[in-house]
């Protein structure tokens, strides 16, 4: 079996690599992008048996057609972070350098702000709603610049090549544990919280071979090398969940263009 992630370099590859084991599955990456883009379905056509996708280009799969080519595996990481309060949930987190004058959404007007790619929730669909609730056109508000990946933004405010990002919160929290330019970072605002990224199956599995799959996943808690890549991802559990866990992204994204 096949799984292909989006979530690397964000998230280390040998959580994934730990992860695929763990059912048997071998494991490509897609780099450049949160999600697959539009037109483009790597679950369809004898494609991609799993894969970890940001919960837009989940919605996103689900509205092209009358026979979507995913559904999910019914598991998802739950963040090491308080204000997830033992949820699968996250936030973006909007962070400036600590004498930056920005104290909120609305001091990002003119200014260069980093967001990941446009498939993005955390790192991009986050802010253009919260901009969008203040009234403005995201376009014209601020300069939005698409950086690639959360770290890339990260590493870009920490240079002052750019004056803020928003970034994916949990990988913003694995960083910071061990580099010193990002815990020093300024927090400004966390929108969400979201629901995490799910990771998907390809629709014509079997019932029971994705049961079994969802099972070995949350049994591969107990697995210290599991342990170990979940505390370094800034994680600290794979739990249950179900496709009610994302009709918040369901509701705000039906119908948009993601991508």
């Amino acid at each position: 079996m096949r799984m292909i992630s989006y979530m690397a370099p964000g998230f280390p590859e040998e959580l994934f690599e730990v992860l695929a084991g763990h059912i048997g599955a071998s494991v490509e990456y897609e780099t450049a992008r949160s999600g697959p883009a539009p037109g483009d379905d790597p679950f369809g056509e004898g494609g991609f048996d799993f894969g970890w996708i940001c919960s837009t280009s989940y919605v996103d799969l689900h509205q092209r057609g009358t026979n979507p080519s995913i559904r999910l595996a019914g598991v998802a990481w739950v963040p090491d972070d308080a204000d997830s309060a033992g949820r699968p949930m996250y936030f973006g987190d909007v962070v400036v350098r600590a004498d930056s004058p920005v104290q909120c959404i609305a001091d990002l007007a003119g200014r260069r702000v980093g967001v990941n790619d446009p498939v993005s929730l955390s790192g991009f669909h986050a802010l253009r709603l919260a901009i969008e609730q203040l009234g403005e056109v995201p376009e014209s508000f601020a300069d939005l610049t698409f950086t690639g990946g959360h770290h890339i933004s990260l590493d870009q405010v920490a240079a002052g090549e750019i004056d803020a990002a928003v970034v994916d919160s949990v990988v913003r929290i694995g960083r910071s544990r061990h580099d010193d330019t990002v815990a020093a970072l300024r927090i400004v605002d966390r929108l969400g919280p979201w629901p995490v990224q799910p990771l998907v199956v390809r629709s014509d599995m079997d019932d029971h071979v994705r049961a079994r799959v969802q099972r070995a996943l949350l049994d591969a808690n107990a697995d210290p090398a599991v342990q170990r890549q979940l505390e370094r991802s800034a994680l600290t559990e794979l739990v249950a969940v179900g496709p009610d866990h994302y009709d918040g992204v369901r509701r705000v994204f039906s119908g948009q263009s993601l991508g």
